[in-house]
């Protein structure tokens, strides 16, 4: 267990996993808030284990006001491959799905000390891919998950899926199983109550945002919808607080 300090926050801890879902080399970094824990908030990644061409997370998230990041554990999981979170079809160690649910998410709430069972919530935070993937679980794991916040959000238009994607997936049928269209559609009844997504833009897909929001709508899924929060594709404090703000706002309802 290595201790790491990323920017700006006080105390974290990076651990090294053991996962038969993924090949050797997968860690997590979670940062400690001075306060109890009342959330966990997964940061998920755009990039196949320590990339940092969009940037790094947690330095962003840690340039956030006080109060954004007030009694919030951050994790940032990393994976082996490019982060879809899908399960591929035929290859064990890429079922990336199943790693994120049955070993990072254990594996942070035994280091916070938090029982499953108890109040906290558990939240998911990305953009792009990870915006893709945040919408996928939060609608195939809803009693796990309580809300997603996304910022230009990948394929919720009209166009091939993405080369990386296929890659992940591993088959047509595997494709069609993690399409995040087909996966709202599926699950709608799931979350049809109180709002439980934020759906941010604007960045380079404006027109993903549009077919989002469109989406959501007819499946009469209540969310949260903004476009003023523009931004540079990549972890930045420039759309991750009002992401955040919303993710606090969505939480609250819930009460």
């Amino acid at each position: 267990m290595d201790l790491g300090a990323p920017a700006l926050f006080a105390d974290s801890i990076t651990v090294a996993l053991r996962s038969p879902f993924q090949r050797p080399g997968t860690r997590i970094t979670l940062t400690l808030p001075e306060q109890p824990v009342r959330r966990v908030v997964l940061a998920l990644p755009v990039e196949g284990g320590e990339g940092r061409k969009y940037g790094y997370s947690l330095e962003q998230i840690g340039r956030l006001p006080g109060d954004l990041r007030e009694g919030t554990a951050f994790a940032a999981p990393a994976l082996s491959d490019s982060p879809w979170l899908v399960n591929h079809a035929s290859r064990a160690d890429r079922r990336q799905e199943d790693h994120l649910v049955h070993v990072v998410v254990p594996t942070v709430l035994a280091l916070l000390g938090v029982q499953p069972r108890l109040p906290v919530h558990l939240h998911l935070l990305g953009f792009s891919k990870g915006g893709f993937a945040a919408l996928n679980l939060l609608s195939r794991h809803p009693r796990l998950f309580t809300a997603a916040s996304v910022w230009d959000a990948s394929l919720l238009s009209d166009r091939p899926p993405h080369p990386q994607l296929v890659e992940a997936a591993g088959s047509t049928e595997q494709l069609d199983e993690y399409d995040v269209r087909h996966n709202l559609r599926r699950h709608a009844h799931a979350l049809d109550g109180a709002p439980r997504i934020a759906l941010g833009g604007i960045g380079m897909l404006a027109a993903d945002w549009t077919a989002g929001h469109q989406l959501l709508d007819a499946l009469h899924i209540p969310h949260h919808a903004y476009q003023d929060a523009p931004a540079q594709h990549r972890w930045d404090a420039a759309w991750l607080a009002p992401a955040m703000r919303h993710l606090l706002d969505l939480e609250a309802s819930l009460h």
